[in-house]
């Protein structure tokens, strides 16, 4: 309660204590930096949040699920502004690079669920895609198909998957299917 009587809001008392030695939020480094070093667009207190030295309770706040507890992030006062502009700085630079970077699209075969026609169980079915992801990316999908299967076999899709079905026995499967 000592951080109420102090400033008169419900904060918690390290976020009362921080204040107090003078540490600077997100917010007022932001303005900080802004003043300081032209740069556009403008520094946010959001960009600034990973690199804080900490963070507390900065009170209760009306939220999505009701009344939750908000976040201040404070900067030490000895902080260093260059380091910290150039931080950012890199930060927008990666995140520029990521979007810049070219775009491959890949198709993937999954097995999908839905409910059988009138039965009260699961059933697997094929599922295809086509999703699109930077090519640094690319090594996490192994499940990836050719875009001539994809095209070939899309038209299958939500069919019913024999258990533990591959891809290949599949491919097979309704190839003969198709050629009945």
């Amino acid at each position: 309660m000592l951080a109420y009587q102090e400033t008169g809001k419900y904060v918690s008392e390290r976020h009362a204590e921080a204040a107090a030695q003078g540490k600077m939020t997100a917010g007022q480094m932001a303005k900080l930096l802004n003043q300081r070093f032209s740069i556009e667009p403008k520094i946010t207190a959001r960009e600034l949040k990973p690199l804080a030295s900490e963070w507390h309770h900065s009170g209760f706040y009306k939220g999505r699920a009701g009344s939750t507890m908000g976040r201040t992030y404070f900067f030490a006062v000895e902080m260093n502004l260059d380091e910290l502009c150039k931080s950012v700085c890199d930060q927008r630079g990666q995140a520029a690079k990521q979007a810049a970077e070219a775009k491959v699209v890949i198709h993937k075969f999954s097995a999908g669920f839905r409910r059988g026609y009138g039965r009260r169980r699961w059933v697997p079915v094929a599922k295809f895609e086509a999703i699109e992801v930077a090519e640094s990316e690319l090594y996490q999908h192994s499940d990836t198909i050719s875009p001539e299967d994809y095209q070939t076999l899309k038209k299958f899709a939500g069919e019913e998957l024999e258990a533990y079905e591959t891809f290949e026995h599949f491919k097979s499967r309704m190839l003969t299917k198709e050629a009945l």
